[in-house]
Formats: C-alpha cells, structure tokens, sequence
C-alpha cells in the first residue's frame, strides 16, 4: 500500500485520535499536534477516550442483539498490546463479536495498513478496505463488501467520529443516504459526531475548528444536534436517543462526566 511521502508532512486525524485517545502515536508531528490541541482545550483527551469505550461498548451491545455482520466505517488505529495487562487496552472488534463477519474501512493509508497487520485474523476475517466513504456507492459494491456480507440478514455499520472530517455537508448527506438504502431489514446505524453544542466555551471549539483547517491534512466539521439528527433520516433511535456519547450506555466509565468532555452526540438507528 502507498502511504505517500506527504502524509507525513501534516498531522492526520486518525494519527492524531490514536495520541489523544492511548497517548501513543508512530509520528512526532501528530503527538505535538494533538499537544496543541490539548493545550486549547483539555477536553479533547477524555473526548478521544470515550469515543473509544463506546465504540466497544457499542460492539457488546450489537452482540447482545444478535449482529454477526458488522460494517465498520472509519476504523482508525486499533490500541497496542499491553504487555502488562497482556491484552489490548480495548478489544478489537473481533474479540467482541469472534464469529461475526467484519469489515473495516479506512481512509488513512498508514492507518489501513496498521489495521491489516493488527486486524485481519485467520480466513481474512476480518477484512480491512483502504477506501473513501464519500463515495459511498462505489465502497458497498466492492467484492470485499459485496461478496463477504449477506443482504439476506441484518448489518451492523458503525459511523464513529468519522463525519466531522467530512466538511462537505451534502458529501456527507449524500453518503448517509447511499448506506442507508444499502443496509438490509433489521440493521443498525451507530453514530458519533462531535460537536459545538455541549462546548461551555464555544470560542474554544472554533479555536480547535481553526486548528484542524490551517495546520493538518484535514477539515473538521462538528456539527449541531438537529444536523446530526438529520443525517441519521426517518430511522427510529433506540433508547436514550441522541445523546452526548457517555451517556448512551448506562455503563460506560465516564457516564458521569460533565457533557462537554464527551464533545460529541451518539446514537444507534435502526431500519423503520
């Protein structure tokens, strides 16, 4: 896979999310990057941390309903092993759900690469897809999603904070609309978006805002309550609805965290 001399030049949102959510990183100019960030707003490590436990709380309560077809959207980086714990900080998606179909999907191709060394388990699954979600139509129809998910039975697609990186917002309509006509009877659409709404400063977040636009490979969209809403259409929210992302799952470790340091709503869409 070609990584490209210039995704090194500038820090890139998956790079930057693994230093604020583990406080490891392979590229100095991410680690300094996400310091910045941090030094802005001392919101944004716990923000990273508990999208990252939701994402794996998020994967039990799939398996608790019965999902063995999970379309993971924007995978990132997955944790490193700890040799003092002797397992990763947070289980993969495999450990979770072990007989379930998966495939991640990721723009980064340093991050995709990560994810087929530390990802792909035996009889490549699962799978890992170096591809674009704005082009939505094109990434379903790949062999590596067409061919392994049966249409038949219900799909699982997780969407964590991976939009706000998005900035066009019929881009990421347009995207929504595609997956969701997509996505069999019976499936699911879990969702994280950051946003400006839980912020108490909101000069801080458009000083963040600015950050991402002006100095790395990205742009960062967060995004109101009602727009996120929007994207998730007509399909009815299971309980608690769109909420900040540590509130959505009774256990999570930072369900009594003041809103503003989940920075983010989350929901769980199922097909009407």
């Amino acid at each position: 896979m070609d990584v490209g001399g210039e995704s090194f030049l500038r820090p890139d949102a998956a790079r930057v999310y693994r230093w604020l959510s583990t406080g490891r990183g392979d590229f100095a100019i991410d680690g300094a990057f996400a310091q910045r960030l941090a030094d802005v707003d001392g919101t944004v490590r716990t923000a990273a941390v508990i999208n990252r436990l939701h994402h794996t709380l998020t994967a039990h309560f799939l398996a608790g309903r019965g999902f063995t077809q999970i379309l993971d959207l924007g995978c990132g980086y997955a944790d490193d092993w700890s040799r003092a714990l002797q397992r990763r900080t947070t289980p993969l998606l495999s450990n979770v759900l072990p007989q379930a179909t998966i495939v991640h999907v990721e723009i980064d191709a340093i991050a995709a690469g990560h994810a087929q060394s530390t990802m792909a388990g035996l009889h490549g699954n699962p799978g890992v897809l170096h591809a674009d979600i704005r082009l939505m139509p094109e990434l379903l129809a790949h062999p590596m999603i067409a061919d392994r998910f049966d249409p038949s039975r219900p799909i699982a697609a997780l969407l964590h904070d991976v939009l706000p990186w998005i900035g066009n917002d019929q881009e990421t309509a347009n995207a929504l609309t595609a997956l969701r006509s997509w996505l069999p009877p019976g499936s699911a659409l879990s969702l994280t978006h950051a946003t400006n709404d839980l912020s108490p400063t909101p000069h801080t977040r458009d000083q963040l805002t600015a950050l991402w636009d002006e100095e790395a490979s990205c742009t960062f969209r967060p995004r109101t309550r009602d727009a996120i809403a929007a994207l998730l259409g007509n399909w009815p929210l299971l309980a608690p609805g769109l909420v900040p992302t540590a509130r959505w799952h009774p256990g999570h470790p930072h369900t009594r965290a003041p809103d503003a340091h989940s920075g983010a709503y989350a929901a769980i869409a199922v097909t009407p």
